[in-house]
């Protein structure tokens, strides 16, 4: 909040330095003098040591607040600690996953790593909740994380065992036995062992682990639904099935060429499909900004999964050739990882610099469609051919004069952004101002609201005229904005 409020101050700190006359100029302006606005303002502000030091503070990582701090982490675990031990347990699951957000990949609690540590602990809280399956993966992440983390096999017995996945869980347990170093340990863990049901007889089939697609929320999708494009005098364009089709069947789906997270939706929702998040929400391993609900949008959102580089041969040539054929089926990451192409949304914000904190969400957008744009090859280093790359409309000319100067200023810090944190061959200069201001306002323009709509009450009644009762209660419909997608033709 407080580096939001600095933002906000930046700007209006960066507006006082500018000139009446050029201040003038640039609220007055058309699209046409774009290219001489931004030459004056970018010349400006190059040339001002405010200006320097403003922008450094929101692109250089070293002074960011959004990477991994493995002090915060570690006070927050011993707070987590300290509800469990009280059995407060729906706070020790939010200190757990706080201190998951800003935990180092490689960083030691005592003799065990620390973001491992952080999800057993998590998955026992969430045991103890009675959350089963959440429970299981965050073992999962841990073992992930440290495949011979003996504590973390038990947990995931146990797990299956109540599951009634028992061939998983004898597994578990085996290696947790194989692991565990003390005489009483292996005791304790073998009448565990015999204490699972005979698998053969009661057996479940084999568990496998959900990992959600970005259409398992979407109802009724017939997979075999066919259309073509057909014209009629009467309608025009459009489209028909060959087949078909039930009511209330989604038969068409969009994929946004960029999406966009909102500010308040942040710590709620999956910073990736913007579904909620689930109690085990997975922190990205490289910055504290995102979460998300599962490693499949992690993955491709453009973060790498959550593993640690382990000496483990010492470990594995002493371990029967089962146990360890086992350990590598459990903790294998390959799983996670799709052929098709990702997103990469996140991956040009993922150093821990503010900026992508900080400035407002139609910027973070702008500079997502940026980033992909030249990752694909399509656009220029100086964006010099950004707009006919992307054929859309805007409204530039219909704008306030105080959002174009807004336009303008924000265009300036978000392509220095860009160019210092994450793409040094990007141009900053008249162009890639030029382009950017206007891909601000095409944004404006063309980007998609993403609303969840929420119910509550009884459903409303009406009386035989059709009108609704006075008596009867009115359900409720509680809208909110979780985040905004651009898309253009040809990007279904």
């Amino acid at each position: 909040v407080c580096v939001r409020r600095e933002l906000k101050a930046t700007m209006e700190k960066l507006k006082s330095l500018i000139p009446e006359d050029l201040e003038q100029t640039v609220k007055s302006i058309s699209v046409d003098d774009l290219p001489s606005t931004s030459s004056s303002l970018l010349r400006l502000f190059l040339g001002l040591p405010q200006f320097h030091q403003a922008v450094s503070e929101l692109a250089n990582p070293d002074l960011g607040c959004c990477g991994k701090n493995e002090e915060t982490s570690l006070d927050l675990k011993r707070r987590g600690n300290q509800c469990f031990r009280n059995r407060v347990f729906d706070d020790a699951l939010r200190f757990y996953s706080k201190a998951l957000r800003v935990a180092p990949l490689r960083a030691i609690d005592g003799d065990k790593n620390l973001l491992a540590s952080l999800f057993l602990n998590r998955a026992n809280v969430l045991h103890n909740l009675g959350l089963l399956e959440e429970s299981l993966r965050d073992c999962h992440r841990a073992l992930r994380i440290d495949p011979y983390y003996a504590k973390a096999w038990y947990r995931r017995g146990k797990l299956n065992t109540v599951l009634g996945n028992y061939q998983d869980a004898i597994r578990d347990i085996t290696v947790s036995i194989s692991l565990e170093s003390s005489l009483a340990g292996k005791k304790q863990l073998q009448s565990e062992l015999d204490a699972i049901p005979d698998y053969q007889n009661k057996q479940k089939p084999g568990h496998d682990e959900h990992h959600p697609s970005n259409y398992d929320h979407l109802p009724g999708v017939q997979s075999e639904v066919k259309l073509r494009c057909v014209s009629t005098k009467e309608k025009g364009r459009g489209m028909v099935s060959e087949c078909d089709i039930e009511q209330a069947s989604v038969i068409h789906v969009e994929e946004p060429f960029s999406v966009v997270i909102s500010k308040s939706c942040r710590e709620t929702h999956c910073h990736f499909c913007l579904n909620e998040l689930p109690a085990d929400a997975v922190p990205c391993p490289s910055c504290s900004i995102p979460v998300y609900c599962s490693e499949s949008c992690q993955i491709q959102s453009g973060g790498m999964l959550s593993t640690d580089e382990m000496d483990t041969h010492h470990i594995t040539q002493n371990l029967p050739d089962d146990v360890v054929e086992h350990i590598k089926g459990v903790t294998s990451a390959g799983k996670y990882y799709s052929e098709s192409e990702c997103v990469q949304e996140h991956q040009h914000e993922c150093r821990g610099a503010n900026w992508p904190a900080v400035l407002p969400s139609d910027a973070v957008l702008a500079g997502r469609v940026i980033m992909k744009l030249i990752n694909q090859g399509k656009t220029a280093m100086d964006l010099s051919n950004l707009q006919e790359t992307l054929e859309l409309s805007h409204s530039y000319s219909k704008m306030s004069p105080e959002s174009k100067l807004d336009l303008h200023l924000l265009s300036i810090v978000l392509i220095w952004c860009l160019s210092k944190s994450c793409c040094p061959d990007l141009s900053i200069c008249e162009a890639s101002v030029t382009q950017t201001i206007i891909l601000l306002s095409q944004i404006k323009v063309n980007s998609m609201a993403v609303v969840r709509m929420k119910s509550s009450g009884d459903s409303f009644k009406c009386i035989p005229s059709g009108k609704v009762t006075e008596k009867e209660p009115i359900q409720s419909l509680e809208q909110v904005c979780l985040g905004r997608d651009q898309s253009w033709p040809g990007s279904v």
